[in-house]
């Protein structure tokens, strides 16, 4: 901005003093023009007075005292005068001795008055009397109507030039002043519109830093005011996109890190633009090694490389499930589809990617719970079917065989019932409509009820129970029936898996705001492959064991359901030929929930 105000400066300099050498070679030259006339128009004025005196006083028949006059006259101004006959001698001088002088006869000015016979004659030369350049003006005399000689004036061209100089100098004084004030003029005018430029520029330059804050607080009026109003218009605009702007890439930027689904952006050239959290997590790599690398090298493990190529050459939406086996296996539901910029120009492709592991999961889950429950209840139906049949046939008139049957559908029919009344309650749990009933339950007083229960159980195949040694109650908020439902559960499996002359070891460990219960038995273990599907529905470790001990296989899946009714938790710990152990981990204080 500095060079804008130098340049205009020194253009309205420039300007100004080309303006003041024209205007000055201009009144120069009229006024030397002006003054030489006027000089001249003076020295023909008086020779007239010269030329009518001599004539009117009769000068020119008295030689003497013409001269005489002539020095008298000489003594006031400082023009020169001679008095010249018709035939050129000069009769008087104001200035010089006639006796020296020659015959003026051949003088430009004489000649044109005496020879001829003009008005006036004038001459501008070099004096060979005074050897100085004169101006001369002649006019002739007349007497009687005869021209009887001239009257010469002259003055010398030096009084004229002081003259000139004088007038040249005050001039020079004043366009100098004039030069002066213009170009002061000049820099403030300069000044005056840089200065707003200047504060326009400095807005511009932190806008372009980013400080949409920045404004022209500063009063003016005219176009500058117009165009101070109009950046400031600019820059309020400016902040207000970028504020949406900045508050769109928030939500976006928000949602992204939210959404469980990955979302990656690939431009034209296959780099990948953006990214979130869960495209991270599912493909395990850092955002570094994701953003601006190519999809062929993210999306290697995937081979989902020719869909990606597929949807960016031609513009199709693709559609695939993929497997990733490290660090966990998992399944994703790849959705990949182009993405167009104005005008739907092709930039690239988005892809979708959706954790679809569980619903897999619970897919199977349901498969094998239709396909155990179809099983579970074939067994006993196909038993009741046959050996009522059989009775039906009349071909048993044994009343031994005939109770056996009539035993063995009643206990068919028992497990049939179990397994129902199993499955209900598991979907009640499940949905919550079954209500707990909190009351203050002693936990002791609960395992040592439930160690009578199976007691007998026990004695037959001399298992030895380990009860808590004798303490203070231990007291929780719980629902009763549940608690003792989740005690016996443990209990009986702990006593239905230990083989003959094992034991049972029950541990209640009290803490500040939890109680944790452990059941360990001495039995057969569980193989580590089976502790993740323990606790599903119809899930056993050993089927034709577990089938003829008459469980549903649901125990356990009650247990855990009812456990996270009560807030708590529910792990086991085991080792193949050592046994097992469950960890009830409860809350002392059930929180109410509507």
């Amino acid at each position: 901005m500095q060079r804008l105000w130098l340049k205009i400066t020194a253009s309205y300099l420039i300007l100004s003093i080309v303006f003041v050498l024209i205007l000055w070679f201009f009144i120069s030259s009229i006024i030397k023009n002006t003054y030489t006339d006027m000089t001249e128009d003076h020295l023909l004025e008086n020779a007239q007075i010269i030329s009518e005196v001599i004539e009117l006083g009769g000068l020119d028949k008295n030689p003497e005292k013409l001269s005489q006059w002539m020095s008298e006259i000489n003594d006031d101004i400082d023009i020169r005068y001679t008095v010249i006959n018709e035939d050129g001698e000069v009769l008087t001088d104001s200035e010089a001795d006639v006796s020296t002088m020659d015959n003026h006869l051949n003088r430009p000015e004489v000649t044109a008055v005496l020879v001829n016979n003009q008005e006036m004659g004038t001459s501008t030369r070099l004096s060979d009397t005074k050897e100085d350049s004169m101006m001369y003006v002649a006019i002739p005399v007349i007497s009687d109507d005869e021209l009887i000689g001239a009257v010469r004036t002259s003055i010398s061209i030096a009084s004229i030039d002081r003259a000139i100089g004088a007038i040249w100098n005050t001039l020079g004084a004043i366009l100098v002043i004039i030069l002066l004030i213009s170009i002061i003029s000049a820099a403030l005018l300069s000044y005056n519109i840089t200065k707003p430029i200047n504060d326009v520029i400095n807005v511009t330059k932190r806008l372009k830093r980013q400080d949409y804050s920045a404004r022209i607080n500063k009063d003016h009026s005219g176009e500058i005011g117009d165009l101070n109003e109009s950046i400031n218009m600019l820059a309020a605009s400016l902040q207000t996109h970028v504020n949406d702007i900045e508050e769109n890439e928030k939500q976006l930027n928000s949602i992204l890190s939210n959404l469980v689904s990955g979302v990656v952006l690939i431009n034209d050239s296959g780099q990948v633009e953006l990214t979130n959290q869960a495209t991270e997590r599912f493909l395990s790599k850092h955002s570094s090694k994701i953003l601006n690398h190519n999809y062929q090298e993210v999306f290697g493990p995937l081979n989902i490389d020719n869909l990606i190529e597929h949807s960016i050459e031609e513009n199709a939406k693709n559609h695939d499930e993929a497997h990733i086996y490290f660090p966990d296996e998992r399944i994703l539901d790849v959705h990949i589809a182009p993405y167009y910029s104005q005008g739907w120009m092709s930039r690239g492709a988005i892809i979708v990617l959706h954790d679809i592991t569980e619903i897999r999961k619970l897919e199977k889950m349901r498969s094998d719970f239709v396909a155990n429950v179809s099983h579970e209840l074939k067994t006993p139906i196909t038993s009741v079917k046959g050996f009522a049949e059989t009775l039906l046939s009349g071909d048993v008139n044994d009343k031994e065989t005939n109770e056996q049957f009539l035993r063995i559908i009643y206990d068919e029919s028992e497990r049939l019932n179990r397994l129902i009344t199993d499955l209900l309650n598991l979907s009640k749990i499940e949905k919550q409509a079954m209500p707990l009933k909190i009351t203050e339950v002693n936990v002791i007083e609960v395992i040592n009820d439930t160690t009578k229960t199976i007691s007998k159980l026990a004695s037959d195949k001399n298992i030895a129970i380990h009860l808590p040694e004798d303490k203070e109650a231990v007291i929780i908020e719980a629902d009763l029936d549940r608690f003792s439902q989740i005690i016996l559960n443990l209990m009986a499996n702990a006593v239905t898996y230990t083989s003959e002359n094992g034991h049972v070891y029950v541990d209640v460990e009290s803490r500040t705001t939890e109680v944790y219960i452990s059941i360990r038995d001495t039995g057969m273990g569980i193989p580590s492959e089976s502790l993740e599907r323990l606790f599903e529905r119809f899930y056993r470790v050993d089927k034709a064991r577990s089938r003829n001990s008459g469980g549903t296989g649901l125990g356990l899946a009650i247990v855990k359901h009812l456990v996270e009714s009560h807030d708590g938790e529910i792990t086991v710990t085991s080792k193949e030929g050592e046994g097992s152990t469950f960890t009830v981990r409860l809350p002392k204080i059930k929180e109410i929930t509507e």
